[in-house]
């Protein structure tokens, strides 16, 4: 999606948005309470260059290169607590540099990928995902956001109480959503 984007596509994401919520609410997740839909574009480098200089960062404890290799753009949200400007605004201070570290599997790898970070707080996004492959070079992704806690704190209000199979929940709950939600 560009910036000429219709207020019919805005739409339709928003709404898609607000059911991708409502979807993880459903399956357990009840304080999801917020979805923000991005594009990844790849703009230099090729996947060996991008692992690379991701791994060089993150060995050397320095933020991931993303904007030097991917253009990130919002075009869908639904939030019960801010608004879609709200969360373009602080949208790179929210994603996490695990999310960001996260963002080359993501972009190669096969739908459906998962990244978490167990340990992300307050409006920092927990959950990067993707449900389709890649389409005309953009990787379509859905940012998930518990507000009131990290994901971690859903160790113990799941059966098992393990964070593996946790995660195993919201893999089941991702790949249904995906057989439901068609995104824009």
């Amino acid at each position: 999606m560009n910036d000429t984007s219709t207020q019919h596509d805005i739409q339709a994401a928003n709404a898609a948005a607000k059911r991708i919520v409502r979807h993880f609410q459903g399956a357990g997740f009840t304080r999801i309470t917020e979805a923000t839909l991005i594009q990844i574009q790849q703009i230099a480098g090729d996947q060996a260059v991008i692992e690379e200089a991701f791994e060089a960062a993150q060995e050397q404890g320095k933020a991931p290169p993303a904007s030097e290799y991917f253009k990130i753009h919002p075009y869908g949200h639904y939030s019960e607590l801010r608004s879609f400007d709200e969360a373009k605004s602080t949208l790179q201070a929210d994603i996490t540099w695990t999310l960001i570290n996260g963002i080359p599997q993501l972009f190669f790898g096969s739908a459906p990928v998962l990244i978490d970070d167990p340990l992300a707080s307050g409006l920092k996004y927990d959950v990067m995902m993707k449900l389709d492959d890649n389409v005309d070079c953009y990787a379509v992704a859905i940012l998930l956001n518990d507000p009131d806690a990290s994901f971690i704190d859903y160790v113990g209000t799941h059966p098992g109480a393990d964070w593996q199979k946790i995660m195993g929940e919201l893999v089941i709950a991702t790949t249904s959503l995906a057989e439901a939600v068609d995104l824009p």
